[in-house]
């Protein structure tokens, strides 16, 4: 069940304006460290607020409905944290323990309220299984050489995995099919452009989090 029209209108509205708080605290670059500070700060901050308020727009639309629209706190959570994790993957190819390590523990917490609530803990069980799962097959592949993850992409998938998991245990597998295909497609895109070469690093926190969405909303509108 969809959330109602009131409901997407609000949480976009009430997301615009979280994220417009968001961009002024990421035009800071407070994240970067030493190394990167001399970096160009990435122009278009507004696109951030915009981003957020499609993320809660969307997520009360595929989420708001279920439940009594008690599991979509978590998820409007995730849904703004991804958004500054995504900026700052682009910018520095990194994603900061400052925000992955306090998500990875929050999520878990606001989903576990909406168990105690609906009664649904076996889906509690297998999203902590399938995130587990997920991170800890992601930090086995960044420790493989060429392996292109890192670990706050491991981690970061596994935050994914619960939430997704949490949902349909198979969506989690579908976010990350999605992610690489996104992956693969921008990769070879840019090789196409020669903005890239086979030896760069590509930033795949963006692909993870959009692969997450788009696995979701497609869950939902089916």
């Amino acid at each position: 069940m969809h959330g109602p029209a009131w409901l997407v209108l609000g949480a976009t509205v009430l997301g615009y304006a979280v994220g417009s708080v968001l961009a002024r605290r990421l035009s800071a670059a407070a994240y970067r460290i030493v190394e990167e500070e001399t970096h160009p700060i990435p122009g278009k901050l507004w696109l951030v607020a915009v981003a957020v308020a499609g993320n809660w727009g969307l997520l009360a639309w595929a989420i708001g409905g279920r439940a009594s629209g008690l599991e979509l706190p978590a998820y409007l959570f995730l849904g703004t944290v991804g958004v500054a994790l995504a900026r700052i993957d682009a910018d520095v190819h990194r994603l900061p323990q400052g925000l992955t390590h306090p998500t990875a523990w929050i999520v878990p917490v606001l989903l576990a309220v909406s168990s105690l609530a609906t009664g649904r803990w076996s889906a509690l069980g297998w999203a902590l299984a399938i995130g587990a799962l997920v991170g800890l097959g992601m930090l086995v592949l960044a420790f493989l050489p060429g392996g292109g993850f890192g670990a706050g992409d491991a981690l970061l998938g596994a935050i994914l995995g619960i939430a997704l998991g949490y949902l349909q245990p198979w969506l989690a597998a579908a976010g990350l099919l999605v992610a690489g295909l996104l992956a693969g497609a921008w990769t070879t895109v840019q090789l196409a452009r020669r903005r890239v070469t086979l030896r760069s690093h590509i930033a795949f926190g963006p692909f993870l989090l959009l692969g997450a969405l788009l696995a979701v909303l497609t869950w939902s509108a089916a």
